[in-house]
Parts: C-alpha cells; structure tokens; sequence
C-alpha cells in the first residue's frame, strides 16, 4: 500500500512537472511573434484547429491527459487527397542519445476508440523529429497514411486514445493520451479547402513566373 501511494505521488509530480514545461515551451511558441511577414492564422472548430506550416496544412487537436500532446493530420499542397498523420509526444528522458538514435525508426502505437468495445489496432508510424526545451523532449511522429476505416471511426466516435508500445514505452514519462474528436470533420473539410486554395495559389504564381 505504502509502494502504491509513493508510486502515485511520483506519477502527479512527473505529470506537473511535465505540465509546467509545456507551459513554457507553449509560450516560446506561440506566444512570441512570429518573424513571418504574415500572421499564423489559426481556424479553430470546437477541439480541433487549422493552421498553415509551411507548404503544409495541419489540422489537429490537444491532448486531454497532457496538454502538448498533439494529434492530427498534415496535407501537403499539391496533394490535398492525402493525410499524413501527426502526433507528438513529450519525454523527460534522460539519456537524450538514445532519443536521437531512434529518429527514423518507426514506433508502435496502440490505436483505442473507447466508444467502440474491444477495437484497437496498432500503427507504426516515424520518429521524423525530436525538439527539446531544457531536459523536456518533444517527439514528432509522422509519415503514416489516414485508411478510410481510420477516417469513418474518426468522423462517428467522440475521442481516441493511442498507447506508446514497448520497447519505446519506457522511454515516456506518460506513455498514453487521450484526444476529443469533437471538431475533426469540420477541420478536416476545411483542411482541405484550404490546401486546394492554396494549392491553386502555388500553381498560379509559378505558371506566371515562366
């Protein structure tokens, strides 16, 4: 009993302390200014936002177990049928090494629509980068396709869960999220109008400038 209550309390102290680090790391970015010429423009549908990173489209939600904690989807312009997913993950992990190592090694995730009893699939999806704040670590994980079953649970259920598996499960602090999918088909088809647009945009100006 006594192993239990010290091993919660660790676990409420890890969560704080990871909470207050995503606070900072929040403010550095996006509270600063951006040094673009135009402003991040973000469109918020209830949980869900899009926003605009470079040549690509993101809509994505926030997790409800840690608040950095992001998952999504990216289109690239040019290529507006296609998602690509996004999630990131943060670490306090100390040997920053082993971290590094694993870029490019693809990562098994525990996919869990709670609503829908008993359903769960795993996906691998890549370790493409990996950002730091002080001892916190912040994973990025990608280059993994949306499946049209993926996308019809997305569109009907209310939340989704993803568990870190092992071997890399050990290597999180909180290993699992949840995220509401209140929003997602209105970011989702917004997304998309915005990556045709642009997308249109791109083709006019090289069109013109030969």
């Amino acid at each position: 009993m006594l192993l239990k209550l010290i091993s919660e309390k660790i676990l409420r102290v890890t969560m704080k302390f990871i909470k207050i680090f995503w606070l900072i790391y929040s403010f550095f970015l996006f509270a600063i200014p951006q040094s673009h010429a135009e402003e991040r423009k973000i469109n918020r549908y209830k949980d869900w936002e899009v926003d605009r990173i470079g040549d690509m489209i993101r809509y994505s939600t926030y997790g409800e177990v840690i608040h950095g904690h992001r998952f999504g989807w990216l289109k690239t312009l040019g290529s507006c049928e296609h998602d690509n997913l996004y999630v990131t993950y943060s670490s306090t992990y100390g040997n920053i090494n082993i971290l590094e190592k694993l870029k490019k090694n693809n990562m098994p995730l525990k996919v869990i629509f709670p609503q829908e009893e008993g359903l769960s699939f795993q996906i691998f999806p890549e370790i493409i980068g990996l950002n730091g704040l002080g001892s916190l670590q912040i994973v990025t994980l990608s280059n993994f396709g949306k499946a049209e079953v993926m996308d019809a649970y997305l569109s009907k259920l209310n939340s989704i869960i993803i568990d870190i598996e092992e071997p890399y499960k050990s290597l999180f602090d909180v290993a699992f999220e949840s995220w509401s999918l209140d929003g997602y088909i209105a970011a989702k088809l917004k997304a998309k109008e915005l990556c045709n647009a642009e997308t249109a945009k791109k083709n006019t100006v090289i069109a013109f400038n030969h």
